[in-house]
């Protein structure tokens, strides 16, 4: 989807007709629009929303959204049914244009606080032609499917609030943002639509009511076990999102502690060590489950030092007696008496002298086999004792690692119970009570681990129960033609759901690896600092850098503030809409799926951000998205911003806000700089409202 065109009639403080042309081009694809705080900029973002989605698209943070014509109006009105406020979009979408209207009336507003709205949409032909859609229903319907409603609060957002992102509450809802825009919702749907009460319980109720009791309450468990089932992973869903909320919390305790010039040096102590001991942990079960694979292995040989000396003292004795190695064998002086000959040539007649010396040394000659029996005896004899060797060796290495783990392990935790307790009793209140509530969260942390294995352990044993009650009915021979046919529909829906649940798995993890791709190459471009933010297999953001400890270089996780949110948000979304934009590129198990353009329209998307990431972030705004229509205030636009924005050549439209009143907000700007040009943005007025001006 591309913007063109948004027309504004008596939309709040929008008075009258206005209308801005959205740049669109592949190079001047940015649209920058200048509004001091206060004069319309979330008015405006607003009423895209409004056009998209109707009163249910608004952001939180609009005030009075329930009314959406302007004040002068509502006053002053005495024909409300005939004072309209419309919004209409065009935009561009799968090669056709389109038009969207709608609109309100001020005895609509006050009969539904708002909520009532007409919304026509029609697509405009290159010939003039126009095709409408037979209703509003339908054309909410395209509208949703071109733009779904949850995607809202990634492409339309005010640039201060979208922080929450880089939280790890919010997982969910960044792996349903990227399931939407990389089009693995179908999958979804679809998993849904099979399992549910229309399809799969009417085919097993099919098959209940056409069977013999047995197989009927086999059917009835089934049904109990797949509900028990469902309540315990909603149950363990629920415990982990607890632990990411008091994770969270107890982050932002340590961003608290690390801002207290009392608790900062410490709090940067135990950052590190927490890091180490992280990664001690780690270390520690590799370490264990080498151990444990050495003894699974090679175990057996710690125990057959005496088998190897006995096998030895054996080879000993028949070497010295001579029988090993035998210098002739049986079969050789056999040959000789059956053949009456001797080697020499002269005659063995049978029980001569001669015949009786020959024989004679059959008792002292080698059986082959038993030869064979007696290398293959020194060779297995060879090996164990070196593998012996070799295991002592590896097992002495393992525990002498996983002590000196261990040890360091044990150090950290006194370490860690030191500064719990130097900064517990600290004289600084705040201090105190931040450590006092880190502590409970640590311990309440801790309850939820233990229920988090509480519940994975019952999750599995469901599983497990489940599984059985279905291998049951699976072999459950059916006599009846209709309860055949039942119980194949049913295998057949549990296969295909089976089946796309592994599809959905595969191409999440692989597209999140490709996101995760993504998002570290446009960090990698607005960060000046030595960060790295990556994707984790949870789909949650991770803010992290290197810093040297006794055993090396660890990664650790930083502590990061609105500011380091706010950017990894954007970077996220951006990130985002990149990979949709080429999903098509892809290789994936889902191919053909057809890439798709997004706008970003941004409110104040520099508000939060430290001067480091202010040009960063301006230099790369052109590149995150086909198209950017970014909205900013004076005070963030001035320095970096319009430095690097002014130098990228990709703003092909300009527009600012002006603001009429009787009297302008002390912070609010009366003029506007650009270029060297200088704009009035404030005109004393009445009524008041805000008029959009093109540069």
């Amino acid at each position: 989807m591309i913007l063109k065109k948004l027309t504004l009639e008596n939309f709040r403080q929008y008075l009258g007709r206005q209308e801005i042309i959205f740049a669109s081009g592949k190079q001047k694809n940015v649209t920058l629009i200048h509004g001091e705080n206060g004069f319309g900029k979330t008015c405006f973002l607003n009423a895209l929303l409004w056009g998209f989605y109707g009163h249910g698209g608004f952001t939180p943070d609009l005030p009075k959204p329930e009314q959406i014509l302007p004040d002068s109006i509502r006053e002053s009105s005495r024909r409300p049914e005939e004072e309209v406020a419309r919004v209409s979009i065009i935009f561009d979408h799968g090669g056709e244009t389109y038009s969207l209207n709608r609109t309100t009336t001020l005895a609509k507003e006050r009969a539904s606080k708002g909520e009532d709205s007409e919304l026509e949409l029609s697509v405009l032909k290159v010939d003039g032609q126009t095709i409408n859609c037979a209703s509003p229903r339908e054309a909410q319907r395209i509208i949703d499917s071109i733009l779904p409603p949850e995607l809202r609060e990634l492409l339309f957002f005010n640039g201060e609030r979208i922080d929450h992102l880089a939280m790890e509450q919010n997982a969910e809802e960044i792996s349903d943002a990227v399931r939407r825009m990389l089009g693995l919702k179908l999958l979804d749907d679809t998993i849904a639509d099979l399992l549910s009460p229309n399809v799969r319980n009417r085919f097993s109720q099919e098959w209940r009511n056409n069977t013999d009791e047995e197989t009927a309450q086999l059917l009835d468990e089934e049904q109990k076990a797949i509900a028990e089932l469902a309540t315990k992973r909603d149950s363990l869903e629920t415990c982990k999102k607890n632990q990411s909320a008091v994770d969270e919390e107890i982050k932002e305790i340590d961003r608290r502690l690390d801002a207290n010039r009392e608790a900062r040096e410490l709090q940067r102590r135990r950052v590190t060590l927490e890091a180490e001991q992280t990664e001690k942990q780690s270390a520690l079960k590799e370490q264990e489950k080498q151990l444990a694979e050495l003894i699974a292995a090679d175990g057996y040989t710690l125990f057959c030092t005496g088998l190897v000396r006995e096998g030895k003292e054996i080879t000993h004795e028949l070497r010295a007696a001579g029988r090993i190695p035998a210098r002739v064998m049986n079969d050789f002086i056999q040959d000789l008496l059956n053949a009456g000959k001797c080697i020499c040539g002269c005659a063995l007649p049978e029980g001569s002298e001669a015949w009786k010396s020959v024989e004679a040394q059959l008792t002292k000659a080698g059986d082959p086999e038993f030869n064979n029996a007696v290398r293959d005896l020194d060779r297995a004899i060879g090996v164990i004792e070196s593998t012996v060797t070799r295991t002592q060796e590896a097992l002495r290495r393992h525990v002498q690692d996983r002590d000196h783990l261990v040890e360091r392990l044990r150090l950290i935790r006194e370490d860690l119970d030191e500064i719990r307790e130097r900064l517990g009793s600290k004289d600084d209140q705040e201090v105190h009570q931040l450590e006092s509530d880190r502590e409970k969260k640590q311990l309440r942390l801790r309850d939820l681990d233990r229920e988090e294995g509480r519940l994975n352990t019952a999750v599995d044993d469901g599983e497990l129960k489940l599984r059985q009650i279905q291998e049951s009915l699976r072999v459950k021979q059916q006599k009846g033609v209709e309860a055949a046919r039942a119980k194949r529909r049913l295998e057949r829906v549990d296969e295909v759901a089976n089946l796309l649940k592994e599809i959905l798995a595969s191409e999440s993890e692989d597209l999140g690896k490709e996101l995760g791709k993504e998002i570290e190459r446009v960090f990698s471009r607005v960060t000046l600092q030595d960060y790295r933010l990556e994707l984790t297999p949870e789909f949650t953001l991770r803010l992290s850098k290197s810093i040297r400890t006794e055993s090396g270089l660890v990664s650790v996780e930083v502590a990061h503030g609105q500011g380091h949110r706010q950017v990894m948000s954007l970077v996220f979304i951006s990130s985002l809409v990149a990979l949709a934009q080429r999903r098509n590129e892809i290789p994936s198990i889902m191919k053909d799926l057809q890439g798709g353009d997004y706008p970003l329209v941004m409110d104040s998307p520099f508000g939060q951000l430290g001067e480091e990431f202010r040009g960063a972030i301006a230099k790369n705004v052109p590149q995150l998205a086909p198209q950017a229509i970014v909205l900013v205030s004076s005070s963030q636009y001035r320095g970096e911003v319009e430095r690097e924005l002014g130098s990228s050549n990709r703003i092909g439209r300009r527009y600012y806000l002006r603001y009429h009143a009787p009297s302008k907000r002390e912070d609010a700007a009366g003029k506007l700089t650009l270029g060297g040009s200088t704009f009035e943005i404030y005109k004393k007025d009445e009524p008041e409202h805000t008029e959009i001006v093109e540069v």
